[in-house]
This record gives structure tokens, sequence and C-alpha cells, in this order.
């Protein structure tokens, strides 16, 4: 009967199906603890670079616009790569992509710390970028195979810890400030990224296509996941919905300006708005577990609708608000509660509308699409800021929003029926 199976899906397909056993349930929590480890250990790396900046700036001679365009060129590179995983799966291990995309951060943060000058940096940094990029498309894809029943919940879960590494970064970075160099601190948090590579290399990889044969063979899989994935309508509409959200992603519109808008318009002290910004840190770990828990036990589709509206909603009212430090924090939290469930809800729809042998190519191309739209609402929101003020910059932000419901009204929802609602 299974031999059926997987014939059956080989003609559908064009591809080998491997009748590779299920992983034990030790074996999911070790992958989820694992995966959920290193996406933190990869946020902490990226966040504490806002801590080092002005130390970098200082003893390499960068202005802020040397800063911009580092940001941009490292987010450009990221985005690419992330896009080529599809190909790369049908040939290599996902856990071995993922190992040996760790040990490509820690380089790249090795040699950060040994930068003597701002293209060195670039290189440097764009090095990282390019170990970091697996973690998304690969990482997702692999927690999704793990755990079919109960992704929406999975898939928040690693967001929301991943986002405890954002949240720990500004207050550990601070205290190693006091007794360490910023290049020495490069050299500290290089040994993390390595830790994490080498554990990586000794998973299983389940769930996954027959990876026998050629080169050659592996590509053609790789491109016939890529036209299946762009024929599915429901994906190209998904990817869509990531790309209009302007705020409410790593590294985005809430990490860049909000505490220069606290700064600069309301005079707030350096100690006051970093408390504000941890209320944004709070509610990144928060809301994406509760959108995602509900997610999995409602329409995805609509649940999305709902915090989209609420996303909207949240962002009208930060942008008109004033300054008092208690509904500030309250409000952000909100806000950023809301923003940041987008994430894992339309992760966990990819994941849905995808088969296992499309999988990777379809989590590859959300992320290549979703996070090249970055830039391009970093920039615009400056510009805004720059000639508007926030209030006008975030207003349009919550435009974007609405146009995201609107994209959803064409979407089916394609979850598998008899969703077991227990995590594995």
């Amino acid at each position: 009967m299974l031999k059926r199976i997987v014939d059956a899906r080989e003609v559908e397909t064009g591809t080998r199906v491997s009748a590779s056993p299920e992983p034990s349930t030790r074996e999911r929590q070790a992958m989820l603890h694992l995966s959920n480890l290193s996406h933190a250990v990869n946020h902490f790396q990226n966040q504490m670079m806002t801590m080092l900046y002005p130390y970098i700036m200082a003893d390499l001679g960068m202005t802020y616009t040397a800063v911009g365009v580092l940001s941009a060129i490292c987010s450009v590179l990221s985005s690419i790569c992330q896009g080529a995983y599809g190909f790369l799966t049908p040939l290599f291990s996902r856990c071995k992509l993922l190992g040996f995309g760790n040990l490509g951060i820690a380089l790249g943060t090795l040699m950060s710390g040994l930068a003597g000058s701002y293209p060195m940096l670039i290189v440097a940094r764009g090095v990282a970028s390019i170990g970091s990029s697996a973690q998304h498309p690969v990482g997702y894809s692999i927690l999704s195979s793990y755990f079919p029943n109960n992704r929406g919940t999975v898939m928040a879960l690693n967001t929301s810890v991943s986002n405890v590494g954002t949240l720990v970064a500004t207050p550990l970075a601070t205290v190693l400030l006091l007794v360490l160099g910023w290049r020495e601190i490069f050299f500290v948090v290089t040994v993390a990224s390595v830790v994490m590579g080498l554990i990586y290399l000794f998973f299983r990889d389940y769930g996954m296509p027959n990876r026998a044969g050629s080169g050659r063979s592996g590509l053609v899989q790789g491109f016939g996941s890529y036209r299946r994935v762009l024929k599915n309508r429901n994906m190209v509409l998904i990817a869509l919905v990531f790309m209009v959200g302007g705020a409410g992603r790593d590294g985005g519109v809430n990490q860049i300006y909000f505490a220069p808008h606290l700064a600069n318009d309301f005079g707030y002290s350096n100690l006051t708005i970093g408390i504000l910004i941890t209320a944004i840190a709070i509610g990144s770990i928060v809301g994406p577990i509760f959108f995602g828990w509900l997610s999995d036990r409602f329409s995805r589709v609509r649940m999305l609708q709902v915090s989209l509206a609420l996303s909207c909603v949240g962002t009208l009212w930060v942008a008109h608000l004033g300054p008092g430090e208690v509904m500030l924090f309250i409000s952000l939290l909100l806000y950023s509660a809301f923003t940041s469930s987008r994430g894992t809800q339309t992760q966990a729809i990819v994941a849905d509308a995808a088969s296992n042998e499309d999988r990777d190519a379809a989590f590859s191309l959300y992320f290549l699409l979703g996070f090249l739209s970055q830039p391009f609402w970093v920039l615009i929101t400056g510009f805004l800021m720059d000639n508007a003020g926030f209030a006008t910059a975030l207003t349009v932000l919550s435009v974007t929003y609405i146009v995201g419901i609107f994209v959803l009204g064409f979407m089916r929802d394609e979850r598998p029926t008899a969703m077991n609602p227990a995590v594995q």
C-alpha cells in the first residue's frame, strides 16, 4: 500500500519520494529546541549591532549613510540567498545546510571583529548574512515536516523564542561593553554559532525526497519545485501579504525608527527609551504565540485577517499617541504583538499549501520576496519621517495592512483536515 502511494506521488511531482521513517517524539523535541536556540542566537547577533555601531563607527570612521548602505547590502544578500535553498535541499540534508549556515555566521562574526576598514566590515557582515540566510527557509521547512499537525503553534514558538534573543541582546551587549571592546564581543559570540553549527551536523533530516542521483537530477527537481510553487495561487498571494506589510518584520521599521522618534520627538532619556523599546520586544514574543495558537484551531486566513486589522488599528493609535510613559509602554506592547504575528501565520499557510517535496522551494521564494521589500519600506518610512513626521509615516504603514486583508480575500484555506491540536 505504501509503495502504491509513493509511486503515485512520484508520477504527480516528477520526484523520487523517500519512504523514510518518521522522527520519534524525542527527535522532534530535540529539533524544536535546537532550532529555537539557533534562531535566538541569530537574532541576538543581529540586535547587538545596535549597541556596537557607535563604537564601530568611531573606530572605522563610518557615517550614518555608511551604516545604512551596510544594512541594505546585508539585507539584499540574505534575501537573494534565501531564495536559493529550494535548489540545495534536493542535494543536501537540511540539517547539514543549517549546520554549515551557522558555521558561516561564525566565520562572518569572527571576520567582523578583525575588520580594519569599512570595506572589510562589509565583506564580513556579508558573509554572516549569507550564513544566516538558511535559518528562515530551511529552519521553518524542517519544523513544518517534524510537526505537521500543529505548525502554527510550533512556528510561533520558534519566532517568539528567537525574539527572546532580540530582547536580551541590548542589555547583555551593554554589560559586555563595560568589560570588553566591540572586537572582543564579536570574538566571544562567534563561539555560540560554532556550537550551533556543529550540533546540527549530528542531526538526521526526516521527511525529504530521496537525494540519491546526480546533481543534474537534483537541479531538475529544484526547478520543478519552484515551477509548481509559482503556479500555486495561494503561495503567490501569501508572499504578497508579507511584501506589502510595512512593519513588524526583523530588522525593519520597528527596530530602526522608534528609538529616534522617542528621543527626538518626545525628548526621553536613554533609560526611558530602553524601557519602551523593551515593550516592543515583549510584544514580539507574546503576539506570535497567541495568534499562532489560534491559527491552529480556526481558519488561518481568517485569523490572519483579524491580526492585520488589529495591526492597522494599533499602528494608527501609536502614530498619533503623545508622550506618556505608561500609555506608550502598553500601546507599544500591543502594537508589536499585533504586527509581529503576521509572519508566523503566513509561514504556517506556506507550509500547508506546499507538499513535502516543494516546501523548501516554497519557503525560499516566500522569504526572498518578503524580505526583498524590506529596504523599500525602510527607505519610504525614513523619507516620510524626515519630510512629514512620524505620525504621517506610520499612518501610511497602517494602510499596508488593509491591502493585506484585501489580498487574503482571494485565498482559500488549504490546511489539511483532522488537525490534532496537541503538540506532538
